[in-house]
C-alpha cells in the first residue's frame, strides 16, 4: 500500500467516525458508547479468534477464495509494510463499526444493519459474493456484540483484529510463497 492510499483510508474512515458521532449527537445519544469494557474486551478478542480460524478453514476449503487472494494479493500485501496493515486494520474496525454498530443499528436494527454491512462489501464480480457472504455473517456477529454489551468496543476490537491478524497472516504466508519462488 503506498503513503497516498493510507492517507485516503484515514480521511475515509475519519469521515465515518465523524458522520457517526454527528448522528449521535444529533439523536442524543452518547457519540461513541464503548458500552461494557468488562464485557467488551474479552468478547471482541475472543470473536477476532473465532472469526480469524473460520477465515482460515473457508480459505482452504474454497479454492475461489484461494484465488480471489492470489489475485488481490499483489495489491494489498506484498511489499506492504505490517504497521500500515495493522493501521489499515484499526482504521477500518473502528470507522465502519462506528457508523453500523454505533449510528445505524441503534435506528434500523440488527439485521437491516448487517444486511447493509454485507452490500457494502460486494466485490467486482460475482466470485466475491463468498466475501460478501462472509462480510454479511460478520456484521450480524459484530452486531450481537453490540447488543450484548451495550456498545462499541466488543465489534470495533473484533473486527479491528480480525483484520489485522488476518493482514499478517497472509503477509506472512505470501512472503514464504515469494522467498520460495526465488529459490
Amino acid at each position: 500500500m503506498r503513503p497516498r492510499f493510507i492517507k485516503q483510508a484515514a480521511l475515509f474512515y475519519g469521515a465515518l467516525i465523524l458522520a457517526a458521532t454527528l448522528w449521535n449527537a444529533y439523536r442524543g445519544r452518547e457519540p461513541l458508547d464503548p458500552g461494557s469494557i468488562r464485557a467488551g474486551v474479552p468478547l471482541g478478542v475472543a470473536t477476532a479468534c473465532v472469526t480469524v480460524a473460520l477465515g482460515l478453514g473457508v480459505y482452504r476449503l474454497l479454492p475461489v477464495m484461494r484465488r480471489i487472494a492470489d489475485e488481490i494479493a499483489p495489491v494489498l500485501v506484498d511489499g506492504t509494510r505490517s504497521r500500515d496493515l495493522v493501521l489499515i486494520s484499526v482504521l477500518s474496525g473502528v470507522g465502519e463499526e462506528a457508523l453500523f454498530r454505533g449510528a445505524l443499528q441503534p435506528e434500523i436494527g440488527l439485521v437491516l444493519t448487517a444486511l447493509i454491512f454485507g452490500v457494502v462489501h460486494i466485490g467486482p464480480d460475482r466470485r466475491y459474493l463468498v466475501w460478501t457472504a462472509w462480510a454479511l455473517f460478520a456484521g450480524f456477529l459484530f452486531g450481537v456484540l453490540y447488543d450484548i454489551t451495550g456498545g462499541i468496543l466488543a465489534p470495533v476490537l473484533a473486527h479491528s483484529l480480525h483484520n489485522t491478524a488476518t493482514f499478517l497472516i497472509w503477509k506472512r504466508s505470501r512472503a514464504r510463497i515469494v522467498k520460495g519462488e526465488n529459490l
